[in-house]
């Protein structure tokens, strides 16, 4: 007699379900719906992550201090030095005699206009969820991340 786990014919419960799975599909469908969002307005998502920490920061950003900016998806520092380059020759950003790029005002504008838009985003994210539920959830996975944090510094192999 054959038997068929509940993982093999598509009726796991939540609790069976591979969480890295579950979560590495929720990371893609996250970044193809505010890339596409973002497209719709000619930025890209280093561009908006580049405008959000030049504003964030009093007095703007250099170029090094740009670069040193953490960046997701294992994009690399490059991917934040090329949004900046794009986002100058837009005019969205200027750069000071000191070297320090702040917002134009059509950088202003264009964050603002960029916003709105991750803010449909965000909606479109959560739809029926809470946001105690998304904390919720977000907890969890943070808890998971340091829980492996350790494993991950000494389970490298050097070469």
């Amino acid at each position: 007699m054959t038997t068929t786990s509940p993982l093999q014919n598509g009726t796991a419960t939540l609790g069976q379900r591979p969480i890295a799975l579950v979560a590495w599909r929720a990371t893609e469908a996250i970044l193809r719906h505010s890339q596409a969002t973002l497209a719709r307005i000619d930025v890209t998502q280093p561009q908006w992550w580049a405008l959000n920490n030049i504003v964030r920061a009093e007095d703007g950003l250099t170029r090094d201090e740009i670069r040193a900016v953490a960046v997701p998806y294992d994009m690399g520092a490059e991917v934040m030095v090329h949004a900046v380059d794009a986002l100058v020759h837009r005019g969205w950003l200027g750069i000071g005699a000191d070297g320090r790029l702040t917002c134009t005002q059509e950088g202003h504008e264009g964050l603002a206009t960029a916003k709105e838009h991750m803010d449909r985003v965000r909606a479109d994210i959560l739809g029926d969820i809470t946001e105690e539920e998304y904390a919720a959830a977000v907890s969890v996975l943070q808890r998971i991340a340091d829980n492996l944090a350790p494993a991950a510094a000494t389970s490298t192999v050097a070469s």
